[in-house]
């Protein structure tokens, strides 16, 4: 056999450079087991890798072994560097979101401790070193910590977050209370029937229940009873706050850059 263990040719033989020029290997006397060996030498590739295979290789199952890295694009991949890849593309994904996340954004989301640069929205004092970038934005308005090493974060619990402006509070570190519109009605007595009732109250009864009102006891001064009901001004006023329809979520602020 002309090759040795290694799987080198080991006849000295200008057949290398012959299959880099594509000139076929031939014998000097065509019998069959002659030019199959020649046709095997003619398709074989050099271990170098200066000539490129011209057709597929059935391994039957078997694994390639021991892949290099490929450096160009139509290099074959091995299993490590497909590993790689797919880690830097989740990681490309990660570091995307949070790059397009800045510091002190608001965001809200069904976990309920702090997690990675991530803190809970619920007035906890922090680090004004360790978060000096968040201290330098915020400073102490939404609390002052301990007074010297540490600083409040915004306390969103049980509160609606509300777009600044128009009739909100005058700025983002004031929480504004709770508040309800005027309720407006008017009555007028009359004698009889001719009392009225606007908005908020409402004409209880007939003249046959009225009062008397008169000093000295005139039956023909009579006034209607009136009750007084804000639904009957506004089907809103049924609770004990004005509360639109909700879910409740825990709302994170981002304390620091990515690193």
């Amino acid at each position: 056999m002309p090759y040795d263990s290694e799987g080198n040719f080991t006849r000295i033989h200008n057949w290398e450079d012959d299959r880099v020029n594509d000139i076929d290997i031939v014998t000097d006397h065509h019998d069959e087991e002659d030019d199959n060996f020649a046709n095997g030498l003619s398709q074989a590739f050099l271990r170098d890798g200066r000539t490129a295979m011209k057709g597929d290789i059935n391994i039957a199952g078997y694994k390639l072994k021991n892949l290099g890295n490929g450096t160009s694009k139509s290099d074959a991949t091995n299993l490590q560097q497909l590993n790689d890849a797919i880690k830097q593309l989740k990681a490309g994904i990660i570091n995307s979101f949070n790059s397009s996340q800045k510091l002190g954004d608001i965001k809200a989301s069904v976990q309920s401790s702090n997690h990675g640069n991530w803190f809970l929205c619920n007035g906890q004092a922090i680090s004004r070193v360790t978060y000096s970038e968040l201290f330098a934005l915020v400073g102490t308005k939404f609390g002052a910590g301990d007074g010297t090493t540490t600083f409040n974060l915004p306390d969103y619990r049980g509160k609606f977050l509300r777009g600044l402006g128009g009739n909100s509070a005058s700025d983002i570190y004031t929480t504004q209370a709770e508040s309800l519109p005027d309720i407006s009605g008017s009555f007028a007595g009359g004698i009889g029937d001719n009392a009225t009732a606007t908005g908020a109250f409402k004409r209880n009864g007939t003249d046959a229940e009225s009062i008397k009102v008169d000093a000295v006891g005139d039956s023909n001064a009579l006034s209607g009873l009136f009750n007084f009901s804000a639904s009957s001004s506004n089907s809103i006023y049924k609770g004990t706050h004005v509360t639109p329809i909700n879910q409740a979520v825990n709302y994170f602020i981002k304390v620091k850059t990515e690193e």
